[in-house]
This record gives C-alpha cells, sequence and structure tokens, in this order.
C-alpha cells in the first residue's frame, strides 16, 4: 500500500512547480506581444486552455486538501464561525465546550454581593411576627393557629426533613412558601413526579448525546445554598405521589451521617472544567439546607413509610385557623448560623433545668406503656429528636405539655395505624387509663383524641 503522507507530499510538489510555471508564462504572455500564425498569441484561444490547464492542477489539489485529507480525520471542512476563528478563540470555545455543568460553572462565576443578615432576637417573637406576615401577605393572607407555627420553627430546629399532610387545601405548602418569603429566601417548589424512581430524577443525569450534563432546578438550589449562609426551604410539593424509599433514598442516608459528610455523587468522574464545589464528583449537602414535604393521602398516593417518618419531623395540617387582624410585618434575611445557634442555646439552657429531669423520666414511662399496650418503643433517635424538640418549642411561647402532647400524638402514637385495632382495643383503652392516672385532665388532649377515634370504630 502507498504511503498515503508520501503521496501527499508528491502533489504539493507538483502543485508548486505548475504553478510556478503558469506564473511564470503569464509574466512572458503580459509582458511581449508575441505573435503565432499571424496573430498575437494572446489573442489565441489556444493560450487560454493552456493557461487553464495550468490553473486547474492547482484548483483540484484544493478541492482534495479539503474533502479528502479531512475526511481521514473525521473532520469535515465546514464553512462556519468557527472555520474563521483565531488560536485564542478556538481555546476559549473549546474551554466553554468542556464545562458539562453550563449553570453550574454560571454560578460560580456571578458576581457575589455581601448578605446583610438580621438578628433573630428570640423565638417567641419570631413566631409572632411570622404569624403575623402570614396573615398581612397581600392579596391572599394565610391565617395559622399560633401552635402550628410553634411546631413548624421547631420542626425545623430539630430535623432536616419535615413532612406536612393533611386534607387539599389546608395551606401545605402555603406556609413553606411564606416562611421563605419571611426569611427572605424563595425558592421553587420541586414538583414530584409519579414516574420517579431514583436520585438521577431529582439532581439530574449525563446525557451521553451532548455530552453536557441535564442539570434540574434541586441541584442548581443545592449547590447554590454552598455559597452563602442563607436558609434554603427546598419544597418536595406531593412527595408521596411516587414512592419517597426509591428517588430520595440517597439524601436520606446522607441526613444521618455528620453534616461535613453529607456528600452527594453526582457523577463518578472529575474533570478539570467541573464546578468549584465538587470533589470528587460530588457535592457537599450544605447544613443551611432544610427538606419540606407535603404530602396527600389518597387513593393517587403511596403510603409514607416508617423509615421515612422516624427520620423526620411532622405536622398535620387539617383545618384552617380563624381569620384574625394583626400589624403588616416585613419579611427578614436570616442566616443559618443564627437560626442554628439560637436553638442549640434553647437545648442547653433546657438540660440544666428541672424540666430536662421531668422529660426523661416521662419518656421512661411512656416507653413502658407504649410496649406494654401497643408493642412500640420511642427508640434513641426519636429520644433525641423529642429532647432537641421540646426547648425550642417551650422557647416559641409553648409549654412542655403541649411539646410532649404535640411530638408524642405525630411521632409515635402515628405507629399503631394501620394495626388491627380489634386486637388492639384493650391496649388503647389502658393507654386512655394511663394519660388520666398520670397527668391532669386536660394534659395531652390530642393523643387522647387521636386515640379515641379508633375505639368509635
Amino acid at each position: 500500500m502507498v504511503n498515503k503522507t508520501l503521496i501527499d507530499k508528491i502533489i504539493s510538489a507538483l502543485m508548486v512547480i505548475d504553478l510556478a510555471l503558469g506564473l511564470f508564462f503569464l509574466a512572458i504572455l503580459l509582458t511581449f506581444s508575441l505573435e503565432y500564425e499571424g496573430g498575437l498569441v494572446l489573442d489565441s484561444p489556444y493560450t487560454y486552455i493552456i493557461l487553464l490547464l495550468i490553473f486547474i492542477i492547482p484548483i483540484c489539489y484544493i478541492i482534495y486538501y479539503l474533502i479528502i485529507i479531512n475526511t481521514r480525520h473525521k473532520k469535515p471542512f465546514i464553512f462556519n464561525r468557527t472555520s474563521f476563528l483565531t488560536v485564542k478563540e478556538k481555546k476559549k470555545d473549546k474551554k466553554n465546550e468542556e464545562q458539562r455543568f453550563p449553570s453550574l460553572s454560571a454560578i460560580d462565576n456571578q458576581e457575589r454581593k455581601e448578605v446583610k443578615y438580621d438578628k433573630i432576637t428570640n423565638l417567641k417573637d419570631f413566631c409572632d411576627d411570622f404569624q403575623s406576615f402570614c396573615a398581612t401577605i397581600d392579596k391572599e393572607p394565610l391565617y395559622y393557629d399560633i401552635s402550628d407555627i410553634r411546631s413548624f420553627v421547631a420542626n425545623l430546629g430539630t430535623s432536616k426533613l419535615m413532612i406536612l399532610q393533611g386534607m387539599s387545601g389546608t395551606g401545605k405548602t402555603s406556609i413553606a412558601i411564606a416562611f421563605e418569603k419571611y426569611i427572605g429566601n424563595v425558592l421553587e417548589p420541586i414538583a414530584i413526579q409519579p414516574m420517579w424512581k431514583e436520585k438521577s430524577d431529582l439532581v439530574g443525569y449525563f446525557n451521553e448525546f451532548t455530552k453536557k450534563f441535564n442539570e434540574t432546578l434541586l441541584l442548581n438550589e443545592l449547590y447554590r445554598s454552598r455559597l452563602d449562609n442563607r436558609i434554603y426551604i427546598i419544597i418536595l410539593d406531593e412527595l408521596n405521589i411516587a414512592r419517597i424509599e426509591y428517588y430520595f433514598a440517597d439524601f436520606l442516608s446522607r441526613l444521618e451521617v455528620n453534616e461535613d459528610q453529607r456528600y452527594i455523587e453526582i457523577v463518578n468522574d472529575t474533570r478539570p472544567n467541573d464546578p468549584k464545589e465538587f470533589v470528587d464528583g460530588k457535592l457537599l449537602l450544605g447544613k443551611n439546607v432544610f427538606f419540606l414535604g407535603t404530602a396527600n393521602n389518597d387513593e393517587s398516593t403511596f403510603a409514607i413509610s416508617d423509615k421515612v417518618y422516624d427520620r423526620a419531623m411532622i405536622i398535620n395540617l387539617n383545618k384552617k385557623a380563624t381569620p384574625f387582624k394583626r400589624n403588616k410585618v416585613n419579611s427578614k434575611i436570616i442566616s443559618y448560623n443564627d437560626f442554628e445557634s439560637i436553638c442549640e442555646s434553647s437545648y442547653k439552657k433546657f438540660i440544666k433545668t428541672n424540666e430536662y429531669i421531668k422529660t426523661n423520666q416521662i419518656i421512661a414511662k411512656f416507653n413502658h406503656y407504649l410496649n406494654k399496650c401497643f408493642n412500640i418503643n420511642f427508640g434513641n433517635r426519636m429520644s433525641m429528636q423529642l429532647l432537641k424538640y421540646i426547648p425550642i418549642y417551650i422557647d416559641c411561647g409553648g409549654s412542655l405539655d403541649d411539646a410532649l402532647d404535640d411530638f408524642i400524638t405525630k411521632k409515635v402514637l402515628r405507629k399503631i395505624e394501620g394495626m388491627d385495632f380489634l386486637r388492639l382495643n384493650d391496649g388503647i383503652k389502658q393507654f386512655l387509663d394511663f394519660l388520666n392516672d398520670n397527668f391532669e385532665e386536660n394534659s395531652f388532649k390530642n393523643a387522647k383524641k387521636y386515640l379515641s377515634k379508633f375505639l368509635r370504630r
């Protein structure tokens, strides 16, 4: 087989020689008036035929170079903007092409302004102002009972995952959006789709055809949360329209480990132009990120498993509060560090009080009767959540009894859902007797009401 490079060199040499002879012949014609068979050479048609033949070889060579040689490398020559770019511009274009996360890279390149945060003086005023803020929203005021507001704030201080459930139209999504407006960081809710089954449905995936990563709204917000200290509320709207244990599994496991180890894998390799916050293709889940999921319980949704309920804090919104009048309250810009600090100070004060000792004694009593009546108990995770929840709820303006009642009803007694109530009938009666004999009549109203509804079945 003849070496293709040698053929290229031979053709190039012949082209140069031919071009030189053609130019030389043309120069002679223009310089001298030569005669041929009684006339001037320039008047003869053969002269132009010779010139055409001389110059057709270089033209053919150019066509050969543009088509044949480029085809060998599978890079056909195309006349477009790139064809006329300078070397510097081509390098810049190549650099942009290699950025497989264009949106996240754009966030890296944005100029960031210094954020001035408002100080939280105390949690009670914070809750009262938030309730007033909701009630004075233009066009569509929202009315929530103060106990729901306290529970909402205390839940945020206890866990990174919250589930707001209840009847449709009771303001589950609205309270989450209102809180985003109140703290000065409004994010677009993530609408969960029925076919979602894996993490890529939330964070996106690498498209082999475009060589770009399909960046989702959630991924963008998670990345932004790494760049400032604001509170980021990620609303998972109708989280149980698909199985949360599938598409949210990676996040559930990450929320269980230390905050500096909560890495979510986005890609399984690294590239030089990847976003700055990536570490080996992973993104650290910011400690300032909270997930709030709304849940409707009907025939179109899936049941939420105990695995999810145990890790989440719960709010039941089954009715709207009675409208009331309040003065207009402006939004604030709240830093996560400030919110975390005031919640931690609540716990540190609480463990030095008699109420802390009383709470542990109540937990022990409840564990005994829960195990005796329903064969369930608190567990270590739930006990830790309760001890974090109570002091924050109290500092929000609530009482110890109300905090215990709220937590035990939503987190512990909920576990009897789905059990055989014909067999549990005696256990429910025994537990109600335990509440009546050991606590004041007005204590644990929610727990008593919750258990009594099963006796009427």
